[in-house]
């Protein structure tokens, strides 16, 4: 009897969720007997991975056989948990995606992550990531054209006012949070900590650092946790990078480090506890590269506008020590928790793709050499901007940058842009409020 059967068997399990990430970041899949997990030869079509944020399906025939072919899905036994929230005895398993002669998908999200991490741990070094998702609980509304509102807490009042770090904040969302803590414990989900944010009904948690497809799991998860904990209240918690105009923007702020394989020392320090030249060409790499990925860091319309009014939110690829306003912030620390936080993903990001993105430009920094330019103790607020300002051109940068290319995969780049393509036609083609109610009968 297989590890994973006696685990089926020691929990009574009856079905499983057959779980793959998708572009989005998206859970896909099916529901199946848990004594089929073991028999393998789960099967899914390949066009999940062709799918919009819109629903569409893409019809370009040179990156999707018209034949609408099968994969199959490949349990990560490592993944096993128990849903919390399902009234009858369910698993849940994240699965890898492979092609029916059995060769690992070229597309899927997942697969895209832990390739780019063997490119690392062949030079027996090993990523180390930490992640913070900020997030806003938002009172339900089944009307998409109106504008959404706080969640009403505990006390019966909506926040109106900035309440940050206010812990009488953090109360009024009480049960939620208790809730939350109690789904990511069954989840084996690590928080470090959570406050409440700059928006009215913004929280941000942080997360422990540790193994990047594990960090990337386990944000998949929570994201999923998140909204069964905040429906169960009456209200919902979006990811949505910019969810409410006159609120700030949501991030994923992304902690980053690398350590030797078998010592499991800090290569970002030196003997002497001083940043080492690893660190420098890992953050040289971010420099020249994070706007090539941009469309990996900031993925739908919205996301942009994040970066807009420069709310705590960065505008360029400056650096600095214990500085905010920059793209990349170096906290102070001890020489063995030195690290480089990418401060640019949103909370919308896929975990696998951002993780995968932000790593991918370190890599070549290291691979290259580069160095970058130097801290800057100012606002970056008022330097230069030098990140895109919209989807369409991140999607052009991406397109120009062949090292990326080369590291994600022609094919998986082709099938990204491809899909924001559309999303981008179809948001261009719609006519918004804003311009009905200050163009329609003035212009």
């Amino acid at each position: 009897m297989t590890t994973a059967e006696e685990w089926l068997a020691s929990r009574q399990i009856d079905l499983v969720e057959c779980l793959v990430p998708d572009i989005h970041g998206v859970s896909k899949g099916k529901i199946v007997p848990a004594e089929d997990l073991a028999k393998g030869g789960i099967r899914l079509p390949e066009a999940v991975f062709g799918q919009d944020i819109i629903g569409g399906w893409s019809e370009n025939h040179d990156l999707f056989d018209v034949a609408d072919i099968d994969m199959l899905l490949i349990p990560d036994t490592t993944t096993l948990i128990e849903q919390p929230w399902s009234t009858t005895k369910t698993a849940q398993c994240i699965c890898d995606c492979e092609t029916l002669e059995g060769a690992a998908s070229t597309i899927a999200p997942r697969t895209i992550l832990k390739h780019i991490l063997e490119l690392f741990h062949a030079k027996n070094l090993n990523p180390v990531v930490a992640q913070e998702a900020e997030f806003y609980l938002v009172e339900k509304n089944p009307d998409p054209t109106k504008p959404i509102q706080a969640a009403t807490g505990t006390s019966g009042r909506q926040q109106k006012t900035p309440r940050s770090f206010q812990t009488e904040a953090l109360a009024e969302f009480s049960p939620f949070l208790e809730r939350l803590y109690e789904y990511s414990k069954g989840h084996d989900i690590e928080t470090a900590g959570v406050v409440s944010e700059m928006g009215c009904g913004q929280l941000e948690i942080n997360f422990r650092h540790g193994d990047p497809l594990a960090s990337a799991d386990g944000m998949f998860n929570f994201k999923r946790i998140a909204r069964q904990a905040a429906v169960e209240q009456g209200y919902h918690a979006t990811f949505l990078s910019k969810p409410m105009s006159h609120e700030p923007g949501s991030a994923m702020h992304l902690h980053q480090s690398i350590v030797e394989a078998v010592s499991g020392e800090n290569l970002f320090s030196d003997n002497d506890g001083e940043y080492s030249e690893q660190l420098y060409a890992y953050l040289g790499g971010l420099q020249k590269y994070t706007p090539h990925v941009m469309a990996f860091l900031a993925p739908y319309v919205n996301s942009y506008r994040r970066f807009e009014d420069a709310e705590s939110c960065p505008t360029n690829t400056q650096w600095g020590i214990d500085n905010r306003t920059t793209g990349f912030r170096i906290p102070r620390s001890n020489a063995d928790s030195t690290r480089i936080e990418n401060r640019i993903p949103g909370s919308d990001t896929n975990s696998y793709l951002a993780i995968a993105a932000s790593l991918a430009c370190g890599y070549l920094g290291i691979q290259e050499g580069l160095r970058p330019s130097k801290p800057i103790t100012e606002s970056a607020w008022d330097l230069e901007r030098t990140l895109p300002r919209s989807l369409h051109e991140s999607l052009e940068l991406l397109l120009q940058c062949e090292p990326i290319i080369d590291l994600l995969g022609e094919r998986f780049v082709n099938v990204f842009v491809d899909l924001k393509a559309r999303e981008l036609s179809e948001f261009s083609s719609t006519v918004t409020a804003w311009e009905r109610q200050h163009l329609l009968l003035t212009v």
